[in-house]
């Protein structure tokens, strides 16, 4: 019997052994409820989302900024990522850093002497944004309010200021919305999401909460940011009902935690570093860095603001806000590169703002074209899709379902149009439409777009690798040659997708080129291109193409790539593509080179 007794120990303690060996480092983050009230029923999730009334605005907005923010930035480029710790919540261990112990002293060197919080909401409104959204907790734990609860807050910096008070404070004062960004898990706190978590993080978090949301007047919305954990852990059904009557009308993300009984969590999604979905089944919010990372990024490539107008129209035209991240410096002022690339953003929302802002996405779905938005009986066409040297200004849609009553360019060049075998065919003067980063056109239709169902205007069916045979002057690694961004399942651009793949040729390639060989001529409709979300760096570029002979000639000039740049070629059988960098600010990365028959 001892002996029996012995064996089923010995095999209990082995099979527990072996599933902590084989735990993923999230699940040990991951629990169950304290008791059954922070579970919920679908009819309980459903109390927690907002009105279309309450929606209306941030529908309205197309565009915010984000700002990550801290003392982290007197170490590292990298916010609370970059501290080398245990991480509660996520999916990873840290492997690398700075220590927890310069890490979480860093506060007391911290003193943004320039930090004006009029000046940034001026700047905000400047830009053309409607709203922010300010870090007042992130994963490391540090308040930039007045905690009453931690030392670990900017009160006990050099600075000694409440910032999350003085932002509110002079958003109001300048009719800026404001969002507070709220961490969930916290990498400083020693109970968060670990034994007495329940007992002693769980408090100190809604503590926090409530001093936030109750204590600074009009907070229009709450950025969460759960990472890999689950909703009940946070109470999250009675943080947001509480969270709904201190601030009525309270916007709220998705990132609440995982396991509620209805897929939409909070009221909008928020894809971060991609374009998000052409035809998502609501709202959505993409938040991307105007640098390669969210902190302060002093060495990083700064996108051009062709490059975010370019995203911006995008996600407008497909249904979303853009969440654009500016990381100040630590003197607390905003860089001026940046901002300067901002500020023009601003200054084409002053003249063409009117065809995104208060629209809804339009009933053509984003495709090589562009994208569309919709007022009213008002239907605006944003042309992104730039044309080759040899094809010909016009741009083919499928024909609307309704009548056209009549049509005019918002910007210069357009000329007319004409429905003909089905489709809407828009014609430009070739000349004055290469000087447009995106060509407006207005049509006002017999009946309101919004009553239509959408319409596919692309396949985004690409020539497939088989068809051709790729080539690079260099590459700096083996996961970075040409081959990479079509190897990789899924790896195709679209509004949505995450491009992880990239080519990237050696630094000292003089003369950097990736090369498509067609193993059979092909009738190319549209090339395609883009960079890396986070290095968004090339300043010139050309396209060439090989004809029967074998020679390869120009057939487009470019200076800023982005993301999903298209490029309409005249459908003359070619026997390959090349793309040819001319002038790069920093690594040059390429996610995306594909072309459509």
């Amino acid at each position: 019997m001892k002996q029996k007794l012995l064996l089923i120990l010995l095999t209990v303690s082995t099979i527990g052994f072996c599933q902590k060996k084989n735990q993923n480092y999230k699940d040990q983050w991951q629990f169950p409820a304290k008791d059954s009230t922070m579970y919920v029923t679908a009819e309980q999730q459903k109390e927690l989302y907002a009105s279309e009334a309450e929606m209306q605005w941030f529908k309205d907005a197309k565009l915010g900024i984000f700002v990550h923010w801290g003392p982290a930035l007197l170490k590292t480029n990298v916010l609370s990522w970059g501290r080398n710790g245990e991480r509660p919540g996520a999916g990873k261990p840290a492997t690398n850093g700075v220590d927890p112990e310069v890490y979480d002293n860093l506060y007391k060197k911290f003193n943004p002497v320039n930090f004006d919080a009029g000046k940034w909401m001026q700047q905000v409104k400047d830009w053309g944004a409607e709203y922010i959204v300010f870090t007042a907790k992130h994963h490391d734990g540090f308040a930039f309010f007045d905690a009453k609860n931690s030392d670990y807050t900017i009160m006990n910096t050099p600075f000694g200021r409440d910032i999350c008070k003085e932002l509110a404070d002079a958003a109001h004062k300048a009719g800026v919305k404001i969002f507070w960004y709220y961490s969930q898990p916290d990498w400083h706190h020693p109970d968060c999401l670990r034994e007495k978590h329940y007992e002693n993080y769980l408090p100190y978090m809604k503590a926090q909460i409530k001093q936030l949301f109750t204590e600074y007047g009009k907070i229009d919305g709450v950025f969460w940011d759960h990472l890999a954990t689950k909703y009940w852990q946070w109470d999250s059904y009675h943080v947001l009902k509480d969270m709904k009557k201190w601030q009525p009308g309270i916007l709220s993300n998705a990132r609440t935690g995982f396991g509620w009984p209805l897929e939409d969590r909070g009221d909008y999604d928020t894809p971060e570093q991609s374009l998000g979905p052409v035809n998502h089944h609501r709202y959505w919010e993409a938040c991307l860095t105007m640098t390669d990372k969210w902190l302060y990024s002093p060495k990083g490539p700064i996108k051009p603001y062709e490059t975010v107008l370019g995203m911006l129209i995008q996600v407008a035209g497909n249904g979303g806000n853009l969440l654009l991240n500016l990381g100040p410096n630590g003197k607390g002022e905003f860089v001026e590169k940046e901002a300067e690339e901002a500020y023009k953003v601003g200054e084409w929302i002053k003249k063409y703002g009117y065809t995104i802002k208060n629209t809804r996405r339009g009933i053509y779905i984003g495709g090589d074209y562009g994208a569309s938005t919709q007022l009213g009986n008002k239907f605006y066409i944003h042309v992104l899709q730039q044309i080759a040297n040899n094809a010909e200004a016009t741009i083919e849609l499928p024909q609307p379902p309704t009548k056209i009553i009549s049509a005019k360019g918002i910007t210069d060049g357009f000329k007319n149009h004409e429905v003909k075998n089905g489709k809407l065919i828009l014609y430009f003067d070739k000349s004055e439409f290469d000087k447009n980063l995106d060509n407006i056109v207005e049509l006002t239709l017999a009946e309101n777009p919004s009553t239509f169902e959408r319409i596919e205007t692309w396949k985004a069916e690409p020539i497939t690798k088989k068809d051709f045979e790729v080539s690079a002057s260099s590459f700096i690694k083996t996961q970075n040659k040409p081959q990479a961004i079509y190897n990789i399942k899924g790896n195709v651009f679209s509004e949505g997708i995450h491009l992880k793949s990239w080519w990237e040729p050696t630094k000292d390639d003089e003369n950097p080129h990736l090369t498509l060989e067609f193993k059979s001529p092909k009738s190319v409709k549209t090339v395609l291109l883009s960079e890396n979300m986070r290095s968004h760096c090339v300043r010139d570029f050309v396209i060439e193409a090989k004809d029967k002979n074998g020679n390869w000639n120009s057939i487009y000039n470019g200076k800023t790539i982005g993301e999903g740049l298209r490029i309409k070629l005249n459908g003359t059988a070619i026997y390959g593509v090349r793309l040819n960098l001319l002038k790069h600010t920093k690594a040059i990365q390429i996610t995306a080179f594909n072309v459509y028959e």
